[in-house]
């Protein structure tokens, strides 16, 4: 987590440097879009295991950590959208379709307000299964305390894992984009 963290430092002290350099070349969005989203998948699946939820609930650094993120995703989709459609190859415009399709999904299905509002709602069933993980240790089955954390680990791995292949199909037809961009350009450079 510690390492993930440094990362995300790192890529926040670049996100301002750049701003003030004014980098906003295309294949650094790339780059960038391809780190966060290796960053933001690792980070996910550790955040969908209930102790790293209670760690996400209680520690505000944690919470502002993964806010942070996902804001930086969003700033490069923004970045990335001006990319595409100010891009001149016609025989590109399904790709570029394809990947905008995947980016309003993602920013439709989980915005901050979305995203918030479920991480509310998971919080609040945390604490109550702590509040009252006493009575949970004396039942059994899906009444005991094992059985409600396994509920709510597989309630956030499944909102998480939805998440993280929006993610991941961006990346994927990012990847495309550019590497097939790269050879268009070649390909018009030496015409």
């Amino acid at each position: 987590m510690k390492a993930v963290i440094i990362q995300i430092l790192f890529l926040v002290s670049f996100t301002a440097h750049a701003k003030r350099t004014h980098l906003s070349e295309p294949y650094k969005v790339e780059k960038r879009i391809l780190l966060l989203s290796v960053n933001l998948d690792v980070e996910m699946m550790e955040l969908s295991k209930y102790k790293n939820l209670k760690a996400f609930c209680n520690e505000s650094s944690y919470r502002q950590t993964i806010f942070g993120m996902l804001d930086q995703i969003h700033e490069y989709h923004d970045m990335l959208e001006k990319d595409l459609q100010a891009t001149t190859y016609n025989h590109s415009k399904r790709t570029i379709q394809r990947i905008l399709n995947h980016m309003d999904k993602l920013d439709h299905k989980f915005n901050p307000e979305s995203f918030t509002s479920f991480f509310k709602d998971q919080c609040s069933f945390q604490s109550k299964i702590e509040k009252y993980s006493d009575h949970y240790k004396a039942g059994f089955g899906t009444h005991s305390y094992g059985g409600r954390v396994y509920a709510q680990e597989v309630v956030m791995y499944r909102y998480l894992k939805r998440l993280t292949k929006r993610v991941k199909s961006i990346k994927r037809n990012v990847e495309h984009f550019y590497i097939r961009r790269k050879v268009w350009e070649h390909e018009y450079q030496t015409t």
